[in-house]
């Protein structure tokens, strides 16, 4: 080794040659967490410009290559956690802005960042609205989703969690497709929950979950179990046509409203074991 090293420097003392040190994992990651610490720090600034001028930095980061997407994405969400609620009017505004920037990035077109994935978990978002999107996997626990909420016709090929999330009015899932799992325990919805012409190919948990409004899952598609025990339906509860294939558990679950089971098909074990009604169940 010694040797080597009086070589490399006679190397460099006759031929200017500049020996450079190899890189590291370590030093990799350095060179990406430095900008992003800085990017990071505008986004929450109380200067718009600061503010803008961080967000233009942020998308140039992430399209420089593949690798900086979920970094760049991670300091985004990061940024609408630590956003004061409710805030001044411009911190208003600010998220706002942020909803719009990320979620252009998770919607196929122009801009879109494949394979990323999204953890906005105690967070407060408004009017979001996440429809068509195609992403991996989403955290959104103990998130408070404030007027409506989107998620129609969106892929998620990850696992799906929302637990003891609220959403402060409607939610709506229609058509959406779940390669994973799905997690909804102890949600609240305050409105209706749209969940129509669902795929879910992985467990469904909807344990202890609150709809005050109607419950639509007219043709959805369960490919494993489903838990939606302890639920309550404060409206109407749509089942209309839908398919069980694994276990379905609707044990201690409180139908309020109008029930319809009409045409729905159960391929695995189903129980209703201290089930309430409060009408007349339909499922001719």
């Amino acid at each position: 080794m010694s040797s080597l090293t009086r070589w490399l420097r006679r190397l460099t003392f006759h031929h200017d040659v500049e020996v450079v040190a190899p890189r590291t994992e370590q030093t990799r990651t350095e060179q990406t967490q430095a900008p992003l610490r800085d990017i990071r720090r505008r986004l929450m600034a109380v200067e718009a410009d600061a503010r803008l001028g961080g967000l233009r930095d942020w998308v140039e980061f992430g399209e420089r290559c593949a690798e900086n997407r979920q970094p760049a994405l991670d300091v985004l969400c990061e940024a609408l956690r630590e956003l004061p609620w409710p805030g001044a009017e411009a911190d208003q505004r600010w998220r706002m802005v942020l909803q719009a920037s990320l979620l252009a990035r998770l919607r196929p077109g122009p801009g879109f960042w494949l394979g990323t994935d999204l953890d906005l978990s105690g967070t407060t978002l408004v009017d979001f609205d996440l429809s068509q999107c195609r992403l991996g996997s989403a955290r959104f626990e103990r998130t408070r989703f404030l007027g409506d909420t989107r998620f129609d016709q969106t892929t998620f090929l990850g696992d799906f969690c929302a637990g003891r999330a609220f959403f402060g009015r409607h939610v709506l899932f229609t058509q959406s497709v779940f390669a994973r799992g799905v997690v909804l325990r102890g949600a609240t919805v305050c409105g209706n929950g749209e969940f129509s012409g669902i795929h879910a190919a992985g467990a469904v948990t909807l344990r202890g979950t609150r709809f005050s409004g109607r419950a639509d899952f007219t043709c959805a598609r369960f490919g494993s179990d489903l838990d939606c025990s302890g639920v309550r339906f404060g409206g109407r509860a749509l089942f209309r046509r839908a398919w069980f294939a694994g276990v379905s558990s609707f044990a201690a679950t409180w139908f309020r409203g109008r029930e319809d089971f009409v045409d729905a098909a159960f391929g695995g074990e189903s129980s209703f074991e201290n089930t309430r009604f409060g009408h007349r169940v339909h499922a001719d």
